[in-house]
C-alpha cells in the first residue's frame, strides 16, 4: 500500500496551495504533500513536503480527512492534516517539488486548475472533527 499525506493551511482567512511539478499533475493547483517514505510516519511525511514545496514549517493540528483508493496493483491511502505555520518563510523559486507556493482566497479556487477534487475535500474540512496525528497509527 502507498501512503500519502498532505496538508490543509488556512491564515488571515486564505488556503496554502502549491503546483505541482511532478509530470503526472503538472501546474495544477493542490494541497502541499506526497508520498510516505520507507520508515516515515505519515505525520512526518506532511511535515517533510510541506517545507519542501512551500518553505514553511508546521505544527499538524490533526487529520480532517481519510480517503483510500484502490489502484491496479496496490491501494492507496491519502491522509488529509490541518497544520499551522510555526516557521520559515514562503519558497519563491520553481524547482522539482513544486513551481510555485500562493495563498488563495477559498471563493477563488474554483477557477484554478486543480488536482483530485479539492473541493470534495475542502467539504471534508468543512464538515468538522479532527484526528489528533499522534491517535493515528499506521502499521505496514
Amino acid at each position: 500500500m502507498i501512503i500519502k499525506s498532505f496538508v490543509l493551511i488556512g491564515e488571515n482567512g486564505q488556503l496554502l496551495l502549491i503546483r505541482e511539478a511532478a509530470k503526472k499533475w503538472r501546474g495544477k493547483w493542490f494541497l502541499p504533500g506526497g508520498k510516505t517514505l520507507i520508515n516515515e510516519s505519515p505525520a512526518d511525511t506532511a511535515t517533510r513536503e510541506v517545507k519542501e514545496e512551500t518553505g514553511y514549517h508546521i505544527t499538524l493540528k490533526g487529520i480532517f480527512f481519510i480517503r483510500y483508493t484502490e489502484k491496479f496493483f496496490h491501494g492507496q491511502l491519502s491522509l488529509f492534516y490541518q497544520a499551522r505555520i510555526s516557521g520559515g518563510k514562503l519558497k519563491t523559486e520553481a524547482d522539482k517539488h513544486s513551481l510555485e507556493a500562493k495563498w488563495f482566497d477559498p471563493d477563488k479556487l474554483r477557477s484554478l486548475p486543480t488536482r483530485q477534487k479539492l473541493s470534495d475535500i475542502l467539504a471534508g474540512f468543512k464538515a468538522g472533527g479532527i484526528l489528533l496525528p499522534e491517535n493515528f497509527k499506521v502499521n505496514v
